[in-house]
């Protein structure tokens, strides 16, 4: 049986992600009659307890009120494929994402659910919690999510879509994370592993300009082009490292520091949740294993109030041989999350986060093709 790490090893957060879902545009009255109300995400970030060479998931199914009304009173449900076993995120992870207040979930009879007094207009929410497996399951259908909720003072229910992932590929998988990296990126990254769990993480898509679905781990195409986002953490430990590999010939090249500073802030605008400190921006070069590269420094700064607050942000670009250009951004959040906590510096720990990640950057090797 492959079992969850406990938290802050499977820590549910990702920077510049939460649960912001807000895209999907309200209905008219009369869609509103035939379709559903809620725009689903459903999605499952791959993660590794490294230190026993076993992967597990995470479930984060995100649920955005499209309706063009507010929702009362809901309750959310969710069921597990058989041979899965569900376990409940530690209360830390929900000050992250901002929960309302009157907030409740629990666990039982393999039967997730979740209560909330309100969902305005766009408003997103999410069920989050770690999935273990027996066997190697392969293709699993994932029981649609219900929902009821009290609106036009209405009682509504409503089921999301039933999800079939091909799950083969993690499940038959037996290594580490790092291994897992060689083996599907074609690179050679040092990840530490000793104390706590990492695992993929949604923000190279937010990065790409969508929101992750479906199983969430290296992403590539035809063209060469790859990215992928990696994290460990909890609030005051949190760290991020995204990856992204553009062919050659569809890579912007880079001649001056200001092209980077707007090559870096371009790149940010897409996530939405954060800023950078455009204020507090330097560009140098240096050397990433053998490659020259230009390294942006500044610092990341969370839209919403009281939630994570800030944290340094380090980009490195350089191109091999190829010209094919390598994207690597490293972000480290060493404060606590919620009022009182993400207001207070602590540039101590920020620095000894971001040196854990540096050292995985400096330790990538980009293999030649098997």
């Amino acid at each position: 049986m492959r079992s969850a790490g406990s938290f802050p090893r499977a820590m549910a957060v990702t920077l510049g992600l939460g649960v912001s879902l807000i895209g999907a545009s309200p209905l008219s009255a009369r869609q509103a009659e035939t379709t559903t109300r809620l725009t689903y995400y459903p999605s499952l970030q791959l993660r590794f307890k490294d230190a026993q060479a076993r992967n597990y998931f995470l479930l984060n199914s995100g649920l955005v009120n499209a309706s063009g009304a507010a929702m009362t009173d809901l309750v959310v449900r969710q069921r597990f494929p058989e041979g899965f076993t569900a376990r409940l995120v530690a209360p830390e992870a929900h000050l992250v994402l901002n929960r309302a207040e009157g907030f409740s979930e629990s666990l039982e009879g393999g039967v997730y659910t979740m209560k909330l007094p309100q969902l305005r207009v766009a408003e997103a929410t999410a069920v989050m919690v770690e999935l273990s497996y027996q066997g190697r399951p392969a293709a699993v259908a994932f029981p649609a999510v219900e929902v009821e909720y009290t609106q036009d003072t209405q009682r509504r229910s409503e089921k999301g879509p039933e999800m079939t992932w091909d799950l083969s590929r993690y499940t038959k998988y037996s290594g580490t994370l790092r291994e897992f990296i060689k083996r599907y990126a074609g690179l050679e990254m040092k990840i530490p592993y000793e104390s706590e769990d990492w695992g993929f993480s949604g923000l190279a898509s937010r990065s790409g300009g969508k929101i992750a679905t479906g199983p969430v781990e290296i992403e590539s195409e035809t063209s060469g082009r790859m990215r992928f986002s990696l994290q460990a953490g909890a609030p005051g430990t949190l760290r991020e490292l995204m990856l992204i590999r553009r062919a050659p010939g569809t890579a912007r090249n880079l001649a001056a520091s200001d092209e980077v500073r707007r090559f870096v802030t371009d790149m940010v605008q897409s996530l939405a949740d954060f800023t950078l400190d455009v204020d507090d921006f330097t560009v140098r070069k240096a050397k990433v294993g053998r490659y020259d590269a230009w390294v942006a420094e500044t610092r990341w700064r969370d839209r919403v109030k009281d939630r994570l607050g800030e944290g340094p942000s380090r980009w490195y670009i350089f191109s091999d041989e190829k010209q094919t250009q390598y994207i690597v951004n490293i972000l480290a959040q060493g404060r606590g999350a919620g009022p009182g906590k993400a207001d207070t510096p602590n540039p101590e720990r920020e620095k000894e986060l971001m040196a854990q990640l540096e050292s995985i950057v400096t330790s990538m090797r980009i293999l030649p093709p098997s």
